[in-house]
């Protein structure tokens, strides 16, 4: 081999180990890795002009200036920063919008974290409904147990400060879900984007889970061809990209009182099971349900030691997964 061409195969491969190393440093070091290193439920301050998320709700939406205050543990982080409202469906009918919170990458560095700074954040919808946010919180981690590809959730009791007094301070339940690129970097791959990637194969393994898992919790919401609820991630181990599910609200597990099944999906209610099957037969999903009902009592023993979770809404959970396993084990939907 010539030296020059050595030297540039020395380079190159220096490279490629700097960005897979820069990746993986990415999410190690981000703040929201930092949240989830102690299990605890983490309390937010989230204080601004509030009532830019409430005016002109059809109207595009902006970021604005807030100050968010962080309590982990015996930690306290303070930022500058901005968010705005997010959504399509909660953004127009909710009292309270889902939000987005984007983080200056100049003060997450100064903190020694990495440049990741967008993040979703579920809030309640309507005033007395904190618990439909607590139940989709509880189905993420739920999709946790089953596989690591899936997006990871922070829980947080918030307290909202509007700068005017427009918006009375109240504190609720919500939950921050790691980013898109974070998730991607976890898993050693890279987003993949749907409309500009014509997607012909999947992860059949993950697709498996995902649509029994979408089964079980009643969740219509979602559909593959549109990337609508899924996010897509070329892993480095495998050929074909990897669907991710997100947004479970619309789920009868959750049952919400806004939820209602599409108009193309045969079933009247979100309390309906439909099976959004598109193998070649059913029969494939065998062994993904035996997996899947494997995990019954570790499912159910989440429900019962959420203490956030009213007793009530536990009892409803654990009922309505109940049923799913009769069906599981009678193979009635297979």
């Amino acid at each position: 081999m010539k030296w020059p061409l050595l030297f540039a195969t020395i380079l190159l491969f220096s490279f490629g180990c700097k960005k897979e190393k820069d990746k993986k440093n990415n999410y190690q070091t981000s703040i929201f890795n930092w949240l989830n290193a102690e299990e605890d439920i983490i309390s937010l301050e989230i204080k601004g002009d509030l009532n830019h998320l409430f005016v002109a709700r059809h109207e595009a939406d902006h970021y604005h200036p807030a100050s968010i205050k962080i309590v982990r543990g015996d930690s306290l982080l303070q930022f500058d920063m901005e968010l705005s409202r997010r959504g399509v469906t909660r953004k127009k009918i909710c009292d309270f919008p889902p939000i987005k919170l984007k983080f200056p990458k100049s003060a997450l560095k100064t903190k020694g974290f990495s440049s990741l700074n967008n993040y979703k954040l579920v809030t309640h919808c309507m005033e007395g409904e904190d618990d439909l946010v607590l139940k989709e919180y509880l189905i993420y981690k739920l999709f946790n147990q089953l596989t690591e590809k899936s997006f990871r959730v922070k829980l947080a009791k918030i307290r909202y400060i509007d700068d005017n007094g427009k918006v009375p301070d109240d504190i609720h339940f919500g939950f921050l879900i790691e980013g898109n690129k974070e998730l991607a970097n976890r898993l050693d791959g890279k987003l993949v984007d749907p409309e500009k990637s014509k997607i012909t194969s999947v992860d059949k393994e993950q697709y498996k889970k995902m649509v029994l898992f979408q089964y079980m919790i009643a969740n219509t919401d979602w559909n593959l061809s549109k990337g609508h609820n899924i996010k897509w991630v070329q892993t480095s181990s495998s050929e074909v990209p990897t669907p991710i599910p997100y947004d479970f609200d619309y789920c009868g597990l959750v049952n919400a009182p806004y939820a209602i099944p599409h108009p193309q999906i045969p079933i009247k209610n979100v309390r309906q099971r439909y099976l959004q099957w598109r193998g070649k037969s059913k029969e494939e999903l065998k062994p993904i349900c035996k997996k899947i009902t494997a995990n019954k009592a570790a499912f159910i023993e989440a429900c019962q030691k959420f203490t956030n979770l009213t007793d009530t809404s536990k009892a409803e959970m654990i009922s309505f997964l109940e049923t799913f396993f009769e069906e599981a084990e009678q193979e009635t939907f297979l």
